[in-house]
């Protein structure tokens, strides 16, 4: 019989509800814990995910001394999940969070010396590299049949009207204004200080063209819109609306990728809003830019894109 994990949820708003779903729906997993800072906020995920069982924490170190969770599943803000991730292995649990995993390179190394001090695990977790279409191309491109790839591309740009900019740290209700709201304690959120550098958001992008690589990079140069939005002159919030990096790698290849989070955009839905292409010496590969489109692939000889 497989052990069933305990798991403990921190961070339980819309995201944290829509994945602990799939953990309490998983038959080798029971969510016995519910933790954020925001007791309301908890109160609410406990009752659209139906655990009325579960324990309730507005404290994480209280959580992590109840003994009620063998793993934790932190969908917070992205800026201080490596240190509760460090601190729950510190403590024996082994833990999840969705990338980007960190924003620095020395908190980078603060997970690894973790995993390797404690010997618990670590799951970084939305890992576009794991899409169908990624396993297909890195077989095509380790079989030979894109020849020397010396030329990758992607990019994520993804607007949204309604980003939660903004944060009352009495309730925890968000708001979508770009200015700062009226009333309330309102500060920014994660999101709204991110924008300023967007391509800082490039696990998405990044992370599946060097897996169909296999490949690492070695020289970076960035540019992007100023800071001081031109979506939005009025308010003129500290948002760049466009980043982009020319990267080289390790094996010869020149690399484009782009982020951008406040630049006007085809809604989602009409599109993925992720887009790839590589190009080689025997073939090249492109994928859809909408809901309209298909993948396409080009070899030597060809006409034209075969979809």
């Amino acid at each position: 019989m497989e052990k069933i994990v305990r798991l403990g949820l921190v961070g339980c708003g819309k995201r944290g509800v829509a994945i602990g779903r799939l953990f309490r729906d998983h038959p080798d997993c029971r969510v016995t814990a519910l933790m954020d800072i925001y007791p309301a906020i908890a109160e609410r995920a406990a009752g659209a995910l139906e655990l009325s069982e579960a324990r309730l924490f507005a404290d994480f170190d209280e959580m992590l001394g109840a003994g009620e969770v063998d793993a934790l599943l932190l969908t917070c803000d992205p800026t201080v999940q490596v240190e509760l991730a460090c601190r729950a292995m510190e403590k024996g649990v082994h833990a999840c969070t969705e990338v980007p995993a960190a924003f620095t390179v020395d908190d980078c190394w603060k997970l690894v010396r973790a995993v390797e001090k404690t010997g618990c695990k670590y799951q970084l977790m939305e890992q576009t590299r794991y899409w169908g279409f990624v396993e297909e191309w890195t077989k095509m491109r380790e079989q030979g049949e894109l020849g020397h790839v010396c030329f990758a591309q992607g990019e994520y740009v993804h607007f949204e009207e309604g980003w939660n900019n903004w944060v009352d740290v009495e309730t925890g209700e968000f708001s979508t204004s770009i200015g700062r709201p009226e009333g309330g304690q309102w500060e920014p959120t994660w999101r709204y200080e991110l924008w300023a550098d967007p391509i800082y958001y490039l696990p998405h992008t990044l992370s599946p063209l060097l897996r169909i690589l296999g490949d690492r990079v070695t020289r970076v140069s960035c540019m992007g819109t100023r800071v001081g939005s031109h979506t939005y002159p009025e308010e003129n919030p500290p948002f760049r609306e466009i980043e982009y990096a020319l990267m080289h790698t390790a094996g010869d290849t020149v690399m484009a990728v782009g982020a951008g989070f406040t630049l006007p955009y085809v809604r989602r839905g009409s599109t993925g809003c992720h887009w790839y292409e590589l190009r080689g010496t025997k073939g090249s590969v492109e994928s859809p830019r909408s809901v309209e489109d298909d993948f396409r692939v080009w070899h030597p000889g060809m006409e034209s894109f075969e979809g």
